[in-house]
């Protein structure tokens, strides 16, 4: 899904790096306009939803990656698309097909953690799904739009790659993790990486669990059964989905920082409303009337907006560089444009190397080492070729004392040709 919107943006705006970012950037403001309503209408309070759209759009990583022209803005928008509607059918179930539609969207975006906005569907809806007799209809209508969406383009790759299963859902999704392997906890890094992706807000994540039910608790013994039946029943919903996405995660060494974006949603919810009712509840013991409930509101969303201030000063360096940067990929694919021959080079960032020369280009198939491998490239068209490798690759060659010409260098890559 994210490279179809990507291929959309190419047809309206050419290919150039405009039009690569566009989707990703304009799915990344919608995201935390989404966030807002979602808090407005989950939290019951359009304060609550404006401090969460605050903390989501000041988390350093997801800022970072949304204007990056990469597939997690449009997992976090159909994602969140999926819980919004699911609130929608609660009310009124003839959003339920629109619902399994955008579920789908979500699937074609990232497969395994999109399954995980089943989670919304049920826990909303779970009644009027089970109730088939009157809804029947509406329930056929939603799986018929989630079939036709997703399984052809899933029937297709799974007929065209044999190992497409293998290694899409076992190797690179869950990791070729075995069941004993989820019972074993791997906290440091992940927790790590969401402090880093977050900053500020990740302290006040640890802070704002325990204050969550220590809230629920003190309204229902203020006798406000009705108030802590339903904070206590969105606050269950908020803390199983942080769990069902976080866990995963915390039992894996191969996480990496931006993996862990989606886990910022739940999050998002949950601090507000820790520091929300805590302050609320020692504002009440201060004026004892609910009529300053607005002093206390706005006291509250200029703490939020401060902090997300500060958040964003310390952080904007990170995400707007003083001076043009430009990667060792995009440096030494500039460079190879000089030679005219057949360019072969590592497939790991072959998008990167076509986007930017705009030439045909071959990837390197690996013999059982690294002589054999450029032995057989040099082969080709009478060695009218180029290979762009690791430098560590060439070092290894060199110890080999094995014949080429280096062409061109940088940190990370090097141009080799035929001696």
């Amino acid at each position: 899904m994210g490279f179809w919107l990507m291929a959309i943006s190419y047809k309206l705006f050419g290919v150039n790096e405009f039009a690569t970012r566009f989707p990703s950037a304009i799915l990344g403001l919608f995201s935390i306009y989404l966030v807002y309503k979602i808090g407005s209408e989950l939290l019951g309070k359009k304060t609550l939803g404006f401090a969460s759209s605050l903390i989501l759009g000041t988390s350093v990583w997801y800022v970072i990656r949304v204007r990056s022209g990469n597939l997690e803005s449009a997992f976090m928008f159909f994602y969140l698309l999926t819980l919004f509607l699911s609130l929608k059918a609660k009310k009124n179930f003839n959003f339920f097909p629109l619902t399994l539609l955008i579920f789908g969207a979500l699937i074609l975006t990232k497969t395994l953690i999109g399954f995980s906005a089943g989670f919304f569907i049920l826990f909303f809806n779970i009644r009027e799904i089970l109730n088939i007799k009157k809804n029947f209809v509406l329930i056929f209508i939603g799986f018929f739009l989630f079939t036709l969406l997703v399984v052809p383009w899933y029937r297709l790759h799974l007929e065209k790659y044999p190992d497409f299963y293998q290694y899409h859902f076992i190797h690179k999704g869950a990791r070729d993790k075995t069941l004993n392997s989820y019972f074993q906890l791997k906290l440091e890094q992940p927790l790590f990486y969401i402090h880093m992706g977050m900053r500020k807000w990740y302290r006040l994540w640890q802070i704002s669990l325990p204050l969550v039910i220590f809230n629920c608790l003190l309204i229902f013994f203020k006798k406000k059964k009705k108030q802590a039946r339903e904070l206590l029943k969105i606050n269950i919903f908020l803390i199983l989905w942080n769990f069902i996405i976080l866990y995963p995660f915390l039992t894996s060494e191969q996480t990496e920082l931006w993996h862990l974006i989606p886990t910022y949603l739940p999050m998002a919810f949950l601090i507000p409303q820790g520091f929300y009712y805590s302050g609320q509840t020692f504002f009440d013991l201060i004026f004892k009337k609910t009529k300053y409930e607005f002093i206390f509101n706005i006291f509250f969303l200029l703490g939020v907006i401060y902090l997300a201030g500060v958040q964003i000063f310390n952080f904007r360096k990170e995400v707007f560089p003083q001076s043009k940067y430009e990667t060792d990929q995009v440096d030494i694919v500039r460079k190879v444009l000089k030679y005219n021959k057949k360019i072969f080079l590592d497939i790991d960032y072959l998008p990167v190397a076509v986007f930017y020369s705009g030439r045909k280009i071959e990837t390197l198939i690996y013999e059982a080492s690294g002589e054999a491998t450029f032995a057989r490239l040099f082969e080709t068209d009478g060695g009218n070729v180029v290979g762009i490798t690791k430098n560590w690759v060439i070092e290894d060659l060199e110890k080999k004392k094995f014949p080429f010409k280096l062409l061109e260098k940088n940190n990370t890559y090097s141009i080799i040709s035929k001696l």
